[in-house]
């Protein structure tokens, strides 16, 4: 289960706002279909890691990117459901990705520590 592993990832890069911010009260999150994260087990494995942290308690906001490819051949874009669909336009399996390999930490709010 990586998502344990990204999940203790996020935490480190929420504890770099301590001097900013006394609780983290939302974060959001973009995570491509492609990017190989089940967002349900993100989901417990970051309640899990920021427990006891400023973050604890945090409203958790995910947001979906689907995939979408350019094929090499005809140039055309579409959205495969998969790594390993062809182009529906001419059938080549040549494609470059566009979206949906995407996982990263979008926003952070919270409230701000006393001067």
């Amino acid at each position: 289960m990586h998502e344990l592993s990204l999940a203790v990832e996020i935490v480190r890069l929420l504890e770099s706002h301590a001097t900013e911010l006394q609780r983290i009260t939302r974060l959001t999150l973009d995570i491509g279909t492609l990017s190989c994260v089940d967002e349900q087990a993100l989901r417990t494995a970051l309640a899990s890691a920021m427990a006891g942290t400023l973050a604890a308690g945090a409203d958790i906001e995910i947001h979906t990117v689907e995939a979408q490819a350019r094929c090499q051949d005809c140039g055309q874009t579409f959205q495969p459901p998969d790594r390993i669909e062809p182009c529906p336009h001419c059938g080549s399996f040549k494609k470059t990705w566009l979206k949906g390999e995407d996982f990263r930490l979008r926003s952070v709010e919270g409230l701000s520590a006393s001067p």
